[in-house]
């Protein structure tokens, strides 16, 4: 099964590059604005978000913020991927629970090696699974 994302970016030119990069390797769910996520969040959480910071409505530091308020999301991963050159928005995503943080343009590589990067962490996080089968 592949490793599900919750793309949520309010530019659909940049949506489809970056569902086409990640869709081979990854469910790729892309999203418009807060209110998606949080509906879709509701079908059940992702593998990982990718957030844009400026959105329409909640913007992606309150959305992270929610996330990590809500029971079973505390450790989801959190990409912040983002066109703000802005110092003070690199800190505050962090300050938010944010997890990795990436500026726009980016490269298909560089986004590849860090979605990869991030559910490595993640996956090595979990516990393992103890399926028996005695010594």
């Amino acid at each position: 099964m592949k490793p599900r994302i919750m793309l949520v970016d309010d530019e659909p030119d940049f949506q489809a590059a970056v569902r086409a990069w990640l869709e081979p390797d990854y469910e790729c769910c892309a999203l418009k604005d807060g209110a998606e996520l949080i509906g879709a969040l509701r079908a059940g959480a992702p593998d990982l978000v990718v957030l844009d910071l400026h959105l329409p409505g909640l913007g992606g530091l309150e959305l992270c913020r929610l996330l990590r308020a809500t029971p079973g999301l505390e450790s989801l991963p959190v990409l912040f991927l983002t066109g703000s050159q802005d110092v003070g928005d690199y800190q505050k995503s962090f300050h938010a629970g944010g997890t990795a943080y990436l500026m726009k343009p980016v490269g298909r590589l560089q986004l590849l090696d860090a979605v990869e990067s991030l559910l490595g962490e993640s996956r090595a996080a979990r516990p393992a699974l103890d399926v028996g089968g005695g010594d």
